[in-house]
C-alpha cells in the first residue's frame, strides 16, 4: 500500500480476499512473480535480494496475510494491517507505520493490468514492499518516518514528509559500489515503471530535501524523474534531518 499524497482515498475493486481468490489470480500471481523477480536482477539493491528469501513467499500462490504477519512480528515485532483496498490517506498510513503496522490489501490487480496498475494491489505491497521489512533496521526506519509525521505541525510539514517517503522508499535510487540500483517498492514490483525509469534519459537528480518536498508524486502515472540517495543510511539521515530542520524532534 502506498501513502498518495493528495490524501484523496481510491477505492479497489474487491475480486479477492485472503483465502478466497480464483484460480485466475493465483495465475496473475505467479506471472507477475516470476516475470518480476527476473526484472529485478542485477538492477535492485542489495537489501531487496537479501531480504526476499527470508520474507519466503510462495511465488505460485497468492499469500496468507495472517501467516506472513505472523512471521515478520517474530522476524522484526511488525504485524500486517487490513488496508481496506484503498489508498490510505498520508494521516493513517503514518499512524499505522508509527505504531509497527503496515498497511497491505487483498486486491490483486486484473490480468491485463501485469504491467501496470494505478490501484493499490497485494503484489506491490508483498513483493515490492515486505522484503525490506524483514531487515529490522529498515523496520525501524518507517517507524521513524511515522512519528516525525504525527509529530508534524502543519500541513506542509506533513505533505513534505509523504513526499520524502515517496521518493525514496516508493520510488527511490540508491549508489551501491558505484552503481545506481533500485531502492524503491514502487520500481520494484511495477514490470512497465521499472523499465520506464532505467531510461538512461529519464532525469534522475541527487537527493535534496527541500526539493523533494516540493514535488508531487505521480500515482497515476510513470514519474518523470526520480531521486538517488547516496546510501541506505541516507533512508533514515533524510527524515532524522529534516526533523531537526522542522523543530520536530521533540
Amino acid at each position: 500500500m502506498s501513502v498518495h499524497d493528495n490524501g484523496v482515498a481510491t477505492q479497489a475493486p474487491k475480486v479477492g480476499t485472503a483465502g478466497n481468490y480464483s484460480e485466475e489470480d493465483h495465475e496473475t500471481w505467479r506471472k507477475l512473480c516470476e516475470r518480476q523477480s527476473q526484472l529485478v536482477q542485477g538492477v535492485a539493491c542489495r537489501e531487496f535480494l537479501e531480504g526476499m528469501p527470508r520474507l519466503g513467499l510462495d511465488f505460485t500462490r497468492l499469500p496468507d496475510r495472517d501467516q506472513m504477519s505472523q512471521r515478520l512480528q517474530r522476524m522484526v515485532g511488525w504485524t500486517l494491517a487490513d488496508a481496506q483496498n484503498e489508498y490510505l490517506g498520508p494521516t493513517e498510513w503514518f499512524e499505522h507505520l508509527a505504531a509497527c503496522r503496515f498497511p497491505v490489501t487483498d486486491y490483486i490487480r486484473r490480468p491485463h493490468e501485469l504491467d501496470f496498475t494505478p490501484l493499490p494491489d497485494l503484489f506491490h505491497e508483498y513483493f515490492g514492499h515486505l522484503a525490506f521489512f524483514t531487515d529490522q533496521k529498515f523496520a525501524d526506519i518507517a517507524r521513524r518516518y511515522g512519528e516525525v509525521y504525527l509529530k508534524a505541525r502543519s500541513e506542509e510539514q506533513q505533505l513534505a514528509i509523504a513526499r520524502l517517503w515517496w521518493y525514496t522508499v516508493e520510488f527511490g535510487f540508491v549508489r551501491e559500489n558505484g552503481e545506481l540500483k533500485i531502492i524503491g517498492a514502487g520500481l520494484l514490483s511495477s514490470p512497465g515503471e521499472l523499465q520506464h525509469a532505467l531510461k538512461p534519459e529519464l532525469p534522475k537528480h541527487p537527493f535534496d530535501i527541500r526539493r523533494v518536498a516540493a514535488k508531487p508524486g505521480a500515482a497515476y502515472s510513470y514519474h518523470d524523474e526520480y531521486f538517488i540517495i547516496d546510501s541506505v543510511d541516507d533512508w533514515r539521515a533524510i527524515i532524522d534531518t529534516y526533523a531537526r530542520m522542522e523543530g520536530l524532534e521533540a
